[in-house]
């Protein structure tokens, strides 16, 4: 469930990578914009590249220490809180690109059981 390589968290996290790559196309604009500037203007630009920077930072560490959380939390549940949780993951899905993802981590995980 968590995102590793295939989930939610690379972006660090399915809805996640969607985001990141959000913020990094306004970084890049914003920094391509601040080439073409002078003076204030790119001071300003570049503040708010570097204000960029740090917000994603720290969403990105805030949703890593979830994920952690989540993975404890896991890891202490009996099996029948286990597929609770899982239906709530897949209930919390708002794209059919996520559940993709769900289901292709359900059948590696179904196949390693096997």
């Amino acid at each position: 469930m968590e995102a590793s390589g295939s989930g939610a968290s690379g972006g660090e996290g399915g809805g996640d990578g969607g985001v990141r790559d959000q913020v990094q196309k306004a970084i890049d604009d914003l920094r391509a914009a601040g080439e073409k500037a002078t003076g204030d203007v790119r001071s300003r630009i570049d503040d708010a590249v570097s204000q960029l920077r740090d917000v994603s930072g720290d969403v990105s560490n805030r949703a890593s220490d979830q994920v952690s959380n989540w993975r404890d939390t896991l890891d202490n549940a009996t099996q029948d809180v286990r597929k609770e949780l899982a239906k709530l993951a897949v209930r919390a899905q708002s794209s059919t690109d996520a559940l993709d993802e769900l289901s292709q981590e359900i059948e590696e995980r179904r196949k390693s059981l096997q």
